[in-house]
C-alpha cells in the first residue's frame, strides 16, 4: 500500500516520525517531550537528517 521496500518496525517509524518533524522546523524540545525522550536521546538514537540532498543543494549554490 505504501511501496516501503525495507522492513517496518516500531523503531524505524519513530525514528522517521522524529527526522521528518526536526526537518520540518518543529521545536525539537517539544518532540522529544511526545517521543517521551530528552533531547540528547532524539538526536543520539533516532534523528536521521532527511533533508541531505537539499542542504547539499543550497551549499553548492553558495560557493
Amino acid at each position: 500500500m505504501l511501496c516501503i521496500k525495507d522492513k517496518v518496525t516500531w523503531y524505524s517509524a519513530r525514528s522517521s516520525f522524529i527526522s521528518r518533524m526536526v526537518d520540518a522546523g518543529n521545536n525539537p524540545y517539544v518532540i522529544a517531550e511526545m517521543a517521551d525522550n530528552s533531547l540528547l536521546t532524539i538526536y543520539k538514537h533516532y534523528y536521521k537528517n532527511t533533508r541531505r540532498e537539499g542542504i547539499k543543494r543550497e551549499m553548492e549554490s553558495i560557493f
